[in-house]
């Protein structure tokens, strides 16, 4: 039991530093953002003196203001715990008008003056965009000239537009029109990002390489065009190449669309998709359809060390639809953000040059027609935060709750069974704590009076305020999951590598198991420092991941730990992205044939919101 009390550390130190942050602090502990504005908004001499300097005319500082951003302000914080606070003394009354502004992904904010002066090359990078068009915008509004103010459908349009992948931020100003009580003018701000991005990466010893380019917002028209091609001479066919064409909305349905094709070696996919999920409260209607046809090589290994592989064809289509059934219509905004839904699904899998395997193999070859139906309840609310998984970018925290039954048939080739699964999940903050998330769910096939491919997932995600610590600013994270599976299928199996399932940046081939169980802190420091402008966050890690199967339990198996630390930066006056640099350690790594040290640079977090969306029926998840 010895790794009881070394996983246990973990949390122990977790929780302590949260006690004792909150009995440090002495802002409002309903407001993490008040106490974070102060010092990291805090000038730094040497930014002032950059910035005095920029401002005279010679040749050194034109080429200072070609590269450096200067804001004449930052943005106030929005601390709106609710999102549709803001918008509530205004029901009753009706838009007379909806003006639409669109800002280019740089010098400008969704929260100032837009009319100031920016640098050169942020103005070159505003010309090469093409900002989104207007009436791009205003198809994702929720309200239209004429309604009456509904504030929870302003808080989701400015939700939604927050979500669009080509839009950074966004503001809806609700503007009161003199001598005219019964109307207002909506005012929606949107800040664009930057649409272009691509890079290439090789090894010319090989030599390989690969190279992409994707336009985000072709033409301002919110659409996305992604195309990849690579050279690996290791490969019987040498060049690959992937491409993907997305249409985000077709008018104002929220309907999308996508097409894509993959070629590499000889795997080969291509398919289209149509989707319209429960993007909000207010819909009704919801559903799918998806195409594939595949052209891939297999290679399982079954338990007695045999392995068989080769290729195969197979073509799935995926259709479902769900509908929303209307809650009792009254003033209380619960009912407004609560939903029962109906939803059925149609899956079917046909292979198209299907062969003879050995015992218990055949199950991965079957045609199969899946038939499963869902009835679920959800309650989503939001509120705004910022510093959590993005960098300053206003973040909508979900709240709420869902409860979901599905079951059906499934009719294999030879054989039928019945799934049955459900899933609870659980989101609320506290003002003092912090935000946490609760969720297990479990699912599988009954067949000749057992259960096949079972599943119970467990997990928590819980984070604090941002918390002070002397000139310090502290937010910490932790994320607990547990996974077991009984009678899977040979090949299904488990591992510890990487992120929220195991141990961050770790990576071993032969650590496999039926039985998971991982534990993730991370603590972040806000620097009260902004050297050159940079604002610098310290990072520490400290991982645990157990992994068993029948034969040794988790309670058996040894505990499996992850060390790291790093630095990110993001500097708001240069056009950079967020810059992440770490170290990770494994004491253990040596046992599985795995790195014990391993240098990663990186902005992405590691953690993510779940969300209480209910769209189609669907299988917990074994991975």
């Amino acid at each position: 039991m010895k790794w009881v009390y070394i996983s246990g550390l973990s949390t122990c130190l977790f929780f302590a530093s949260v006690v004792y942050a909150n009995a440090q602090q002495t802002g409002n502990p309903q407001d993490s953002i008040t106490v974070h504005t102060a010092p990291i908004h805090k000038k730094i001499k040497i930014v002032d003196a950059l910035q005095r300097f920029a401002l005279k005319d010679n040749l050194l500082s034109k080429m200072l203001r070609s590269v450096m951003v200067f804001e004449n302000k930052r943005p106030p914080p929005d601390t709106t715990k609710v999102s549709e606070t803001k918008y509530e003394n205004y029901e009753c009354r009706r838009i007379r008008n909806i003006e639409i502004v669109v800002l280019g992904p740089f010098g400008y904010s969704t929260s100032e003056k837009y009319g100031h002066e920016i640098a050169r090359l942020q103005r070159l990078g505003d010309k090469v965009h093409y900002n989104t068009r207007r009436w791009i915008i205003k198809e994702k509004l929720l309200f239209k000239e004429g309604d009456e103010i509904d504030a929870v459908k302003i808080s989701e349009s400015e939700r939604l537009l927050r979500q669009s992948p080509y839009i950074t931020d966004d503001k809806i100003y609700l503007d009161s029109i003199t001598g005219d009580h019964d109307s207002v003018d909506a005012i929606v701000i949107v800040k664009d990002v930057f649409n272009y991005s691509g890079g290439a990466t090789g090894n010319p010893a090989i030599p390989n390489g690969n190279a992409n380019i994707t336009d985000i917002n072709f033409l301002g028209l919110g659409q996305a065009i992604t195309n990849s091609v690579s050279y690996n001479p290791q490969y019987i066919q040498r060049y690959g190449y992937s491409g993907m064409y997305t249409v985000p909305q077709i008018a104002n349905t929220y309907l999308s669309t996508q097409i894509h094709y993959n070629e590499l070696d000889f795997n080969r996919n291509y398919g289209i998709n149509l989707s319209r999920p429960f993007f909000s409260t207010t819909t009704k209607w919801a559903g799918g359809a998806d195409l594939e046809f595949n052209h891939t090589a297999y290679n399982v290994t079954l338990p007695d060390s045999n392995s068989y592989s080769g290729l195969h064809d197979y073509r799935t289509t995926d259709l479902w639809l769900g509908y929303a059934f209307p809650l009792k219509e009254n003033s209380l905004y619960r009912f407004k953000k609560s939903q029962l839904i109906l939803s059925g699904r149609y899956y079917n899998i046909t292979y198209l040059n299907q062969q003879d395997f050995p015992g218990d193999l055949n199950h991965l070859f079957y045609n199969e027609t899946f038939y499963l139906g869902a009835i679920g309840f959800t309650h989503r609310d939001y509120y705004k935060d910022h510093y959590i998984f993005a960098f300053g970018k206003t973040e909508d925290i979900p709240l709420g709750y869902l409860f979901v039954i599905n079951a059906g048939p499934d009719y294999l080739q030879y054989e039928t069974r019945w799934y049955s699964g459900a899933k609870a999940s659980y989101g609320w903050n506290n003002s003092s704590l912090g935000y946490m998330y609760l969720s297990a769910e479990t699912g599988g096939f009954s067949y000749s009076n057992q259960i096949q491919q079972g599943v119970i997932n467990t997990e928590f995600m819980y984070f604090t305020n941002l918390l002070p610590i002397g000139l310090w600013h502290c937010r910490q994270y932790l994320f607990n999951q547990y996974t077991i599976g009984y009678n899977r299928l040979p090949g299904e199996f488990l591992t510890i590598n990487g992120g929220q399932s195991g141990l961050s940046q770790f990576y071993s081939p032969t650590l496999l198991g039926t039985q998971r169980w991982s534990n993730n802190f991370e603590a972040d420091f806000f620097s009260p420092w902004k050297p050159l402008g940079f604002e610098t966050v310290l990072v520490a890690f400290m991982d645990d991941a157990l992994i068993g199967n029948h034969d040794v339990t988790i309670l058996q198996s040894h505990l499996y730990q992850g060390y790291g630390a790093g630095i990110r930066f993001k500097n708001e006056h240069f056009i950079f992205n967020t810059l992440q640099l770490s170290f990770h350690f494994f004491p253990s790594a040596g046992l599985v044939n795995a790195k014990t040290w391993v240098f990663n640079s990186t902005g992405s977090a590691g953690f993510q919101f779940q969300d209480f969306q209910f769209s189609e029926p669907y299988m917990a998840a074994y991975k």
